[in-house]
């Protein structure tokens, strides 16, 4: 009895745990599936027990049968005995070995497996959805990559521009989690126009076009920045292109046509 209120409390404390986002989700969702199973192991097999005991004729038992005078001898051999059927009979084993005798113990048998049924496929069905989760973005980015070869295979893309798709695709998932422009969109104007403050206004400072420009113009222009990544060998601006986007380099660098850069900063003075 004392177990099972033990187990209770546990699995109550996982419950509220798993709301915690302090904690893994994965490694509380997997503690407490542990819980629910030696729970529902442990209640069946002292229930099992205390139907053998409880019965007119000891020797017309599960555990009579097999082991004289059971009731007294320890009860830590009655509970390894009752733990031993309770694990063979959830894991659909069926040894054979302890079987029930009684009408009582065929009816409780009965109820057991089909309860077993249901147990198995939540636990099959959360241990699948815990698995499938931890690698869905693999699974999307392969997808992804598998879509691109399909893609320039079909209309007989060059080698070079096949490469450069499948190098900005995987730089894409690789820093997915530095964007989250997902997160953002649900985020109130206003703490948008902060976070975007406290990620870029350093970097408007220390570029040297807008050194000196006053503090209104600086907290308009972070407000419309947003981080953006190239992988290597990528043309950001091709030639004669209306550039349309103004481009701050935080770190890498850029080979550019002195011609071009002369155009794209006489746009910016005249704009």
């Amino acid at each position: 009895m004392f177990g099972t209120k033990v187990h209770l409390m546990g699995i109550c404390f996982l419950n509220r745990l798993e709301k915690d986002t302090r904690f893994s989700y994965f490694m509380t969702r997997t503690i407490k599936l542990i819980c629910v199973t030696l729970f529902a192991v442990h209640s069946a097999a002292c229930f099992y027990y205390w139907i053998a005991a409880h019965h007119h004729i000891s020797q017309d038992t599960w555990i009579g049968s097999i082991i004289e005078n059971f009731e007294d001898r320890s009860i830590w051999l009655g509970y390894t005995y009752s733990m031993y059927w309770s694990i063979v009979t959830l894991t659909t084993v069926g040894y054979g070995d302890l079987h029930a005798v009684n009408t009582g113990e065929k009816v409780f048998n009965i109820f057991y497996m089909l309860f077993n049924i249901g147990l198995t496929s939540y636990l099959i069905g959360n241990m699948t959805n815990l698995i499938v989760h931890g690698a869905v973005r693999t699974f999307i980015m392969r997808d992804s990559i598998n879509e691109i070869l399909r893609y320039a295979s079909k209309n007989r893309l060059p080698e070079g521009l096949k490469q450069q798709m499948l190098a900005h695709m995987q730089l894409k998932f690789k820093t997915a989690e530095l964007q989250q422009e997902e997160v953002l969109e649900d985020l109130p104007k206003a703490i948008r126009s902060s976070i975007a403050q406290h990620l870029f206004r350093k970097t408007v400072e220390k570029t040297y076009l807008f050194k000196g420009i006053s503090e209104d113009l600086s907290r308009q222009l972070v407000v419309d920045l947003k981080a953006e990544y190239f992988p290597p060998k990528v043309e950001v601006i091709l030639q004669n292109e209306i550039p349309t986007d103004f481009y701050i380099i935080v770190s890498g660098g850029m080979v550019y046509n002195l011609s071009q850069l002369k155009f794209i900063l006489d746009v910016v003075y005249l704009s």
